[in-house]
């Protein structure tokens, strides 16, 4: 009777909805596939790629550092997703290790029993890092793993009456509510209802250790201070800013006089970016907690992790009651951990942790000598490792001469021109993907995979080179020109 049932219903209340297969997906023309960006995502973060040139990057392979695009190109990607795939596009070791999950039916989900790959992954980082950081949680973001960590300190400190975070200005955490409020690198706090109220949270200039003795003492009394816990960046990712040598040191020991606890974000430069697994490696120092992500996924996972003592986890959940206080569904996901396990694995074994190192000083070398070619043009390196940046001086004075914008929505600032100029002209010239962070425009970013070869980079370096040498205006000429119709159009298209 129920198999009548369902053979009389079901047709008629349930109809295929006109959803498309997987092969009509991953065949659609950009021009459609932009369609349907606009018309179901973001139309106007479609309408910035189109500005820098992107909106029609018709990338049918990847593999490592190469993008193989529809028309026969192939593209240097220098971005890697803002440093995701340190180990660059689908790694053939990344590749296999997803393939063994899925002959073997590796067990993805469950949440009534441990699992194997979950506890193998933690051990595997606890082995990585310096004691105590012994104990992990896993998330699919690098926001989440700071928000775990976050909670985890306010489990230990708020019974004792403290109530804020230190963090410094300009840092970048995460868009999640709670890692929104330590993030301040860009105007991303308008319009929301921050996690941590700012009345709890105390902001001080990046690298200055005097600054946050003054800060701890500003917030201290009879009873001790009011601060949770401190967090930082031990490479600020928006401005590629390393701090002075020993502050993290200072920064660590400071918290442990004060009873405040250290958080250190390496989501974007940890797993071997700087030639060090973790860039506070670089100094004889260990936090409280370290939170991981990006580079942990091989370039094909979401994965994160909170990693920190079983000491500060027993305080924070260290009962039957409170274990599971702080949870997700997707935590640990069987191949996710596989994936990791593998990343981590292909690090060491294949020396990309050294490679980073090595390709990152001749990047910083062949960025310098640009330096000293057109000092007036760069004026910085930054960074450590396969983390640069090029600070550069635009001579704003001379591009307003060449584009207005002050009427034109389409340009918000003349660095934006400049920024976005440079960067366009880099792929369209010379097929190297490059990016660049809203809260530092004067700054291009390099974060190649860990893979990259000295011939790679002189590609990058070597059209930098022309693009200095025709001059900035140049670039800005062909920028606006390519933009044209959208400058006549003010940015106004409905899609």
């Amino acid at each position: 009777m129920a198999t009548q049932f369902k053979q009389e219903i079901l047709p008629a209340a349930f109809d295929q909805p006109a959803i498309l297969t997987l092969e009509q997906s991953l065949s659609l023309e950009v021009s459609e596939a932009n369609r349907l960006y606009a018309r179901h995502l973001n139309r106007h973060l479609l309408g910035l790629y189109g500005i820098l040139g992107l909106d029609d990057l018709d990338v049918r392979a990847a593999q490592g550092i190469v993008l193989h695009l529809a028309d026969g190109r192939e593209v240097l990607d220098f971005s890697t997703g803002m440093g995701a795939a340190g180990l660059g596009h689908n790694h053939p070791r990344i590749v296999a290790a997803e393939q063994l999950c899925h002959a073997r039916q590796v067990l993805d989900i469950i949440k009534l029993a441990p699992h194997k790959l979950q506890a193998a992954l933690a051990y595997n980082l606890a082995q990585i890092l310096p004691d105590p950081l012994d104990t992990s949680f896993f998330s699919t973001s690098g926001a989440e793993a700071n928000e775990a960590a976050m909670k985890l300190a306010e489990r230990i400190q708020t019974p004792k009456g403290k109530r804020k975070f230190l963090c410094m200005r300009g840092a970048f955490h995460g868009k999640t509510h709670g890692a929104l409020s330590l993030t301040t690198a860009t105007n991303v706090h308008t319009g929301f209802l921050l996690g941590v109220p700012k009345e709890n949270l105390i902001y001080i200039p990046y690298g200055d250790i005097d600054a946050m003795h003054r800060a701890i003492a500003d917030e201290s009394g009879a009873n001790g201070n009011s601060i949770i816990a401190a967090i930082i960046e031990p490479i600020r990712g928006t401005a590629c800013e390393v701090p002075p040598a020993g502050y993290l040191k200072q920064f660590a020991q400071l918290c442990r006089d004060n009873d405040i606890l250290s958080i250190f974000d390496e989501v974007k430069v940890g797993c071997g970016r700087t030639g060090r697994f973790c860039a506070f490696m670089h100094e004889d120092v260990v936090p409280d907690m370290v939170t991981l992500a990006k580079t942990l996924g091989g370039g094909k996972r979401a994965i994160g992790a909170m990693v920190t003592s079983r000491a500060l986890f027993e305080q924070a959940y260290g009962n039957r009651n409170d274990c599971n206080l702080h949870s997700s569904t997707f935590s640990g996901i069987g191949e996710s951990c596989a994936v990791a396990i593998e990343t981590l694995n292909t690090l060491y074994e294949d020396g990309l942790i050294d490679n980073a190192r090595e390709m990152g000083d001749y990047l910083e070398a062949r960025l310098e000598a640009l330096h000293i070619k057109y000092p007036r043009t760069l004026l910085e390196v930054r960074g450590r490792g396969l983390f640069r940046a090029i600070r550069l001086n635009f001579r704003e004075d001379l591009a307003a001469k060449l584009v207005d914008v002050s009427n034109n929505p389409l340009f918000l600032t003349y660095q934006s021109v400049l920024i976005g100029a440079l960067a366009r002209q880099l792929f369209d010239r010379h097929g190297v993907l490059v990016h660049f962070q809203p809260g530092a425009r004067d700054m291009l970013h390099f974060m190649p995979p860990f893979t990259v070869t000295k011939a790679e980079i002189d590609r990058l370096v070597d059209g930098l080179d022309d693009i200095f040498d025709r001059g900035i205006p140049d670039s800005v000429l062909h920028f606006v020109a390519g933009n044209v119709k959208r400058i006549l159009a003010g940015f106004r298209a409905k899609p």
